[in-house]
């Protein structure tokens, strides 16, 4: 199993590959980028992206399908402050 990191500040959080470094999901006020590794073959770089403002809905989403696509759990400690319940 390939360790992944997840970073986070408090506003936005990343989750970088453990297999080659690149960020494979970056959730933040202006959406969510979940993009296949750099080892995955694709004509398209977007497993699942939005561009528009973020809402506790697409939290949910991100977490979800970053467990869905990457078996990686976001803890809550990574929950954006911004985000209203």
């Amino acid at each position: 199993m390939t360790q992944h990191e997840i970073i986070s500040d408090k506003r936005t959080v990343w989750v970088n590959s453990g297999e080659t470094g690149s960020c494979i999901g970056r959730f933040g006020p202006m959406g969510i980028d979940i993009h296949y590794d750099l080892v995955q073959k694709s004509e398209t770089e977007c497993l699942s992206c939005t561009h528009e403002p973020a809402k506790l809905a697409d939290w949910q989403r991100f977490v979800r399908e970053m467990k869905q696509f990457y078996d990686v759990v976001i803890g809550e400690e990574h929950k954006p402050t911004w985000l209203k319940e």
